[in-house]
């Protein structure tokens, strides 16, 4: 059954949260996640307060947006000759959540706003303060990874390399975990190589850059449940001109198709896909970098630093100008099962004439480069190929066979799915509305 969802075209908390557009699925999502904590139905609904009774839910989630934003504590400033001091991290960030203690119904629509706005830093080599670790993301609860906002991530060059190589990977910056479903999933992934971590910024090299470390950061499987990837390159205004030639370079590299996102009950293609415009800045520090002054910069007073951000937005191959929200993953399919196959003496009795067709087809395959084949391991050859096409064909037609199914039983219970929807969004005073199809 398809459904269709108005919305007024008034900002939405997505917009503030991790600006990734306006769906109205964005913020069921948010009222799902909620209900996992079994607290609702255990609250009083606040009908006497004018915040639940007259403001509908779209405002709300406004208002919870603006009080738990991260900020910049003015009690905890960073030196500004530091490695890590540049404008957005000039103070320890700090986010307030003395809203989420005024009741249950607050807490209930609120909870996964701070996660969701804040900014968690990594930084490999010279980092700040509020800098985070992997150990931090072990630590995670599973309803904070599910609402991980933006993931920052300062890195030097010689080690962000690191991620073109075959052994390497993006979570292994981040997680010292094996991998479990939906722990790494930011809504935000950016990316920083500041002034200080090009190879020999001290002696005032030249800039350069690798073309295959971003390459491999626009194919990482870990972002396709991203929608924004941000590239941050940052140098001194003499440079510009170098990191422009960089820049071009990186914008015609192409992000790989993959198969990472289930629309409806079929696997859809993804990619990311480079924003029109880029983003150029500039902001002025000192020259004692860490309290020192390089003989480069002795005779400037102040150093103009200029800093470029290209923006790729994950796309749905097929629907070009449809966003990517939180979508079910698709799963992967498990390999066949290797281990070695039992074969039966009395084989050439089983169940389909096994023996007649290993007869019949393998003489006719080619075999491996062998000096010579004993008639033992052409028959465990062709067992092992047999019953892997045999268990293929039964795992497909399970598939085919739940896709009908499971789209019968959402046939079936899609009316009370909607009522239910509707009385919720009543409750809540929600501008949501189902439209294209009526209650009857």
């Amino acid at each position: 059954m398809r459904k269709l969802y108005s919305h007024p075209k008034s900002p939405t908390p997505a917009d503030i949260v991790a600006d990734i557009g306006t769906s109205a699925m964005n913020a069921i999502a948010k009222l799902e996640i909620s209900s996992e904590h079994g607290a609702r139905g255990k609250y009083n609904d606040q009908a006497g307060s004018p915040l639940f009774s007259a403001l509908p839910r779209e405002l709300r989630d406004l208002i919870w947006a603006f009080a738990t934003a991260p900020y910049e504590d003015p009690k905890a400033k960073f030196e500004n000759t530091a490695y890590y001091y540049r404008p957005g991290h000039t103070a320890r960030l700090k986010t307030e959540t003395a809203v989420l203690l005024t009741c249950r119904r607050v807490w209930l629509e609120a909870n996964a706003f701070p996660m969701m706005q804040a900014e968690q830093s990594f930084y490999y080599y010279r980092g700040a303060p509020d800098g985070r670790d992997p150990e931090w993301m072990a630590r995670l609860t599973k309803h904070n990874s599910q609402n991980l906002g933006e993931l920052h991530l300062f890195i030097q060059m010689g080690t962000i390399e690191r991620l073109a190589g075959p052994t390497w990977s993006l979570r292994d910056y981040f997680l010292i975990h094996r991998p479990v479903r939906g722990d790494f999933q930011p809504r935000v992934f950016r990316l920083t190589i500041r002034h200080t971590d090009w190879w020999s910024w001290e002696n005032d090299a030249p800039l350069r850059l690798q073309d295959t470390w971003v390459k491999a950061l626009l194919d990482a499987p870990e972002l396709r449940s991203t929608p924004i990837l941000k590239l941050e390159l940052e140098t001194l205004d003499y440079k510009a001109d170098q990191l422009a030639v960089i820049v071009d370079r990186i914008k015609k590299l192409e992000s790989a198709e993959r198969s990472s996102h289930y629309v409806g009950d079929y696997p859809t293609m993804t990619r990311f896909e480079l924003a029109d415009e880029q983003d150029t800045s500039t902001w002025e520090g000192p020259t004692n970098i860490d309290g020192r002054v390089r003989q480069a910069y002795k005779d400037k007073a102040t150093l103009t630093y200029h800093v470029v951000t290209l923006t790729w937005n994950l796309r749905f191959t097929s629907l070009p100008h449809a966003s990517v929200p939180g979508l079910r993953r698709a799963s992967v399919a498990l390999s066949p099962d290797q281990n070695p196959l039992a074969v039966d003496e009395n084989w050439g009795r089983a169940e389909g004439g096994l023996k007649f067709w290993y007869s019949a087809i393998l003489p006719r395959r080619r075999e491996p480069r062998m000096t010579e084949w004993t008639e033992g391991m052409k028959r465990y050859h062709f067992m092992l190929r047999f019953w892997t096409q045999v268990r293929w064909i039964s795992r497909r037609q399970a598939e085919l066979g739940e896709a009908v199914r499971r789209r019968q039983f959402e046939e079936s219970c899609g009316a009370v799915l909607e009522r239910r929807w509707a009385a919720r969004w009543e409750a809540e005073k929600s501008l949501l509305k189902f439209v294209g199809h009526r209650i009857p």
